[in-house]
């Protein structure tokens, strides 16, 4: 597992760091997402070995959010 943190662009109410919290239930080997509209960003746990940095990015970006690493 690792941790890392990301800056998203987008997000403006709790609404939207709900949304992006909610890949979570999605993408496999993702164990924990916490976003913060306020700080724009977030901090993901997953395991490499069953979902990429390009997956979580793809699926953020569906959602109409702008992520970076940090």
């Amino acid at each position: 597992m690792v941790k890392k943190k990301y800056r998203v662009e987008g997000m403006d109410c709790s609404s939207c760091a709900i949304n992006i919290e909610a890949i979570e239930d999605i993408l496999p080997g993702i164990r924990q997402i916490s976003a913060s509209y306020q700080k724009g960003q977030m901090v993901v746990e997953f395991d490499e070995s069953k979902v990429s940095e390009a997956q979580i990015f793809a699926e953020i970006k569906k959602r109409g959010y702008q992520v970076f690493e940090m």
